[in-house]
C-alpha cells in the first residue's frame, strides 16, 4: 500500500486541537518512535464529514492509512496525554490507548477463598451434576420420542423417505416474521434483522416473541430437540421484520420482500396478514412473483374474508384445519384460498431448546412452506407457479368446504413426475393433469380431548387469544418464559447494550480496540447476577466474598447496575416472581454472550464485533459451534432456574462437554477465569486461549 511519510509536531497537534474544538482525530508517522510523553491512540470520529474534514485540513502531514480504516473513520496517532484527554471529552469521538494485547495484564488481586466458600462450592457443583444428569436424561428420551406429531402426519409428511435431498440444490426459505432464535433443532443459515434499534440482538435472542422460531420449527425441525419439521434440509432464512406485538409497519414487510428478492430467496413464509389492500404493498408481491419466489401466506384468524397478502393472486394462500379435519373455526376463508394445513394444537420449536403448543393460520402456513421446498428441490428450473399449482391440484378434499382441500405432502411428491409432464398454466384449470386424491382426511379425535395438547396462542394484534400456561416443555408457563426471554435480550436492547462499555453484561474480555477488560470474570458475573435474581432483586442478597472469582469492582459495578434498573417501567408486572425470571434471563445473556464477545480462531486471532475486525461475532456461520454451544448453555441455565440454582462456571464448562465437540474456536481466559470461579474440568484446556492477537481485516457488515 503507498504510504506517504509525514512528522506532526506538538504544536501542529496543539494548534489543530484548539482550532478545530476537538472534534479530529491527528494521525501522525507510525515509523517514528514515540516521545516518552506520548503514546499510540485510536480515534474514531462518529461520521464521515468529520473524518473528511480533519484529513482536508492535515492532507500534507497525514500517514496513509488502510482502506479498511479509512472506510470506518478510524485514525490511529501518537498523541500527548493531555491531548488525548481532551479529544475524549468530545462525545462525538472514541479515543483508547491502542493496546497490543500480547499476554495477560495484571488483574486486581483476588481473595483466598475461605474453607466455607470452597466447601459450599463443593455442595453446589455437587448439585448441578445431578441437574445435569436429569436433563441428559430427559433430552435422551425426547430425541428417542420425537415421533412426528399428528400434523405431520395429517399431511402425510411422516411418510416421506428423510433426507433425500443432500445430493440436491437446497432450497432457500426466508421466514418473513419475528426473527428466528439459535436453538437445537433448527439448521439455520443466515439472518437478518430490519429492526434498526435491535442491531445489536445476539442471534440466540433474535425472537421476541417465539412466533418466528415457532414456525422455522414447522418448516425445519431435525427432531433434536423433540420437533421434527417437514423439510429439515431447506436452506433457512430468519428476515425479522415483526417486533415484540408480532407486528410491524407496513414499509417494514416490503422491505423484507424485497431484502428476499435481492438475496435470491425461492420461497417467503408470510404467517401475518392486514385487511387493507396496500397498492405498495402489492407492487413488493408482484416483483416478487416475478422473480420467482412462490409467497405462501396466512388467510388470517378472524374468521372473515382472506386477508392480504395471501388475498393477492400471486399468494398462495393458507386456511387452517383443527385435528377434526375440518376448517378451523377461526379461519378466514374465500375463493382465493389455495390450500388448508393444520392450525391447532401443533407442538413445534421454542425458545431456550423448548417446545410449545400453539395454532392459528400464523402455523398452517409453515406446513405449506416445507412442502414447496420438497416439491422444488426436485427442479429448481421450475415456476413457482408450477410448485404453488402442484400443491393445490394434490390436496384432499375436506367435507366441509370448496374453497380448497388439506394439503397432502406425500402425494404431491408421489405425482410430480406426472404432473410435471402434463402441467401447461395457459390450460389450467385441467383436472386431467394430475389423478384425483381419493383418501379420506384423517381425524386425530384424542388430540382434543389430550390435555398433552393445550393451546398456546401467541400475543398480539392478530393473535387476541391468551396464552395457556402450559404451552411449554421447559417446566415453566409461557408468561414466565416470556419475562425470562425479556431478561435475555434487555442488555442489547438497555443502556447496557454496548459490550465495549458494559462487557460485565455480555462476556467480553477485550473491548473492539484490544483493551482488556481486566475485572470481568464472565463466570463470577453470571453468577453474582443469577443469586441476585434469586432473591428477587435484593442485591444485598450477595457480597463479593461470597462469589469465588470475583473482585471488588465487579460487584460493584453490577449491582450498581441492577439499582438503577426501573422495573416498573421495564416489567409489565413488577413483582417479585418477575423480577427474579427477568434478572435471571440477564444472567443467561451474558454466560451466552461470551461465545460471541470472547473467543478467537484456533490461532488466537479475536473474532471482532463490528468496526475494524472481522464482524464476525454474531455470524451464526463462522466458527458455527460457538453458538450450538451458547444454545446448550442457554438449555442449562434453565434447568438451573427451574432447580433454583444459581449459575456459575460449570455450567459453561457442562455446556462445553456436551456440544464442543470438534469446535476450532478459542475462549478468551477460560481456564484462569472459571478455575478462579471454583470450578475445574479438563474441556478447559481444550478451549482455553490465555489472550487475544488483534488482527485488521476487511470489514463484512453481511450475517449471510
Amino acid at each position: 500500500m503507498k504510504k506517504r511519510r509525514a512528522i506532526i509536531s506538538k504544536l501542529t497537534a496543539a494548534s489543530l486541537l484548539f482550532s478545530l474544538l476537538g472534534q479530529y482525530a491527528i494521525p501522525v508517522l507510525a515509523q517514528e518512535p514515540p516521545d516518552e510523553a506520548e503514546k499510540q491512540y485510536i480515534i474514531v470520529a462518529e461520521n464521515t464529514e468529520t473524518y473528511q474534514e480533519i484529513a482536508e485540513e492535515v492532507s500534507e502531514d497525514i500517514t496513509a492509512q488502510a482502506d479498511v480504516l479509512d472506510d470506518n473513520n478510524v485514525i490511529v496517532a501518537e498523541l500527548a496525554s493531555d491531548t488525548a484527554d481532551a479529544l475524549s471529552e468530545n462525545s462525538g469521538l472514541i479515543v483508547e490507548e491502542d493496546i497490543i494485547i500480547s499476554a495477560s495484564l495484571m488483574e486486581d488481586e483476588l481473595p483466598e477463598p475461605s474453607a466455607e466458600a470452597l466447601a459450599a462450592k463443593e455442595e453446589i457443583t455437587q448439585k448441578k451434576k445431578e441437574i445435569y444428569a436429569r436433563l441428559r436424561e430427559a433430552k435422551a428420551d425426547a430425541a428417542e420420542d420425537s415421533g412426528y406429531e399428528w400434523n405431520m402426519q395429517a399431511i402425510h409428511a411422516d411418510e416421506l423417505s428423510p433426507g433425500q435431498a443432500a445430493e440436491q440444490q437446497k432450497v432457500k426459505v426466508a421466514v418473513l416474521d419475528s426473527g428466528v432464535d439459535f436453538v437445537t433443532g433448527l439448521n439455520l443459515a443466515g439472518y437478518v434483522n430490519l429492526i434498526e434499534e435491535e442491531e445489536e440482538l445476539s442471534p440466540i435472542f433474535q425472537d421476541s416473541t417465539g412466533h418466528g422460531t415457532a414456525i422455522a420449527g414447522i418448516i425445519a425441525g431435525n427432531g433434536e430437540n423433540g420437533v421434527r419439521g417437514v423439510a429439515p434440509d431447506v436452506e433457512l432464512y430468519s428476515v425479522k421484520a415483526l417486533g415484540d406485538q408480532n407486528s410491524a409497519p407496513l414499509s417494514r414487510i416490503i422491505q423484507g420482500i424485497y431484502w428476499c428478492i435481492e438475496h435470491d430467496m425461492d420461497i417467503i413464509n408470510m404467517s401475518f396478514g392486514t385487511p387493507v389492500c396496500s397498492r405498495a404493498l402489492e407492487k413488493a408481491v408482484e416483483d416478487a412473483y416475478a422473480a420467482n419466489i412462490l409467497m405462501v401466506a396466512a388467510s388470517g384468524n378472524t374468521g372473515g374474508t382472506v386477508e392480504y397478502p395471501a388475498a393477492f393472486p400471486q399468494v398462495l394462500a393458507v386456511a387452517a384445519t383443527a385435528p377434526t379435519a375440518e376448517l378451523s373455526d377461526f379461519s378466514n376463508t374465500g375463493e382465493e384460498l389455495d390450500v388448508a394445513a393444520p392450525g391447532e394444537k401443533i407442538r413445534t420449536t421454542g425458545f431456550f431448546n423448548g417446545n410449545v403448543v400453539t395454532g392459528g393460520t400464523s402455523i398452517a402456513v409453515p406446513h405449506v412452506t416445507g412442502t414447496a421446498a420438497l416439491l422444488w428441490e426436485r427442479d429448481l428450473t421450475k415456476s413457482n407457479e408450477f410448485i404453488r399449482q402442484l400443491i393445490r391440484y394434490s390436496a384432499i378434499a375436506l367435507p366441509d368446504t370448496d374453497d380448497c382441500g388439506l394439503l397432502d405432502a406425500a402425494f404431491a411428491l408421489e405425482n410430480y413426475d406426472c404432473f410435471a409432464q402434463n402441467y401447461h398454466p395457459e390450460s389450467l384449470p385441467d383436472e386431467s393433469v394430475l389423478p384425483e386424491n381419493t383418501q379420506t382426511p384423517e381425524s386425530f379425535e384424542y388430540v382434543e380431548t389430550d390435555d398433552a395438547y393445550v393451546e398456546g396462542r401467541w400475543k398480539g394484534p392478530q393473535h387476541e387469544e391468551v396464552i395457556d400456561k402450559s404451552g411449554s416443555t421447559l417446566g415453566f408457563s409461557a408468561d414466565a418464559i416470556a419475562v425470562i426471554k425479556k431478561g435475555a435480550t434487555y442488555p442489547d436492547h438497555s443502556d447496557l447494550k454496548f459490550c465495549s462499555e458494559n462487557p460485565r453484561w455480555h462476556g467480553g474480555t477485550v473491548s473492539e480496540f484490544g483493551t482488556e477488560f481486566k475485572d470481568n470474570n464472565y463466570a463470577a458475573a453470571a453468577e453474582i447476577v443469577s443469586i441476585i435474581a434469586l432473591y428477587n432483586g435484593d442485591v444485598s442478597s450477595v457480597s463479593p466474598g461470597d462469589v469465588m472469582g470475583a473482585t471488588d469492582k465487579l460487584y460493584t459495578m453490577l449491582t450498581n447496575d441492577i439499582k438503577a434498573m426501573d422495573f416498573n417501567s421495564i416489567l409489565t408486572n413488577n413483582t417479585k416472581t418477575n423480577r427474579k425470571y427477568f434478572l435471571y434471563g440477564c444472567a443467561i445473556h451474558g454466560l451466552t454472550d461470551i461465545f460471541a464477545h470472547s473467543a478467537t480462531t484456533a490461532d488466537g486471532v479475536f473474532i471482532g464485533h463490528r468496526f475494524i475486525y472481522s464482524n464476525k461475532a454474531d455470524d451464526i456461520n463462522s466458527y458455527p459451534r460457538r453458538y450450538i454451544v451458547a444454545s446448550k448453555l442457554a438449555e442449562i441455565s434453565m434447568a438451573m432456574l427451574l432447580s433454583n440454582t444459581y449459575l456459575d462456571g460449570s455450567d459453561i464448562a457442562n455446556a462445553l462437554d456436551e456440544a464442543y465437540g470438534k469446535g476450532t474456536y478459542k475462549i478468551i481466559k477460560l481456564k484462569k477465569y472459571i478455575n478462579n470461579n471454583g470450578v475445574d474440568d479438563p474441556i478447559l484446556d481444550k478451549v482455553n486461549i490465555p489472550f487475544a492477537s488483534i488482527t485488521l481485516i476487511k470489514k463484512d457488515n453481511s450475517n449471510l
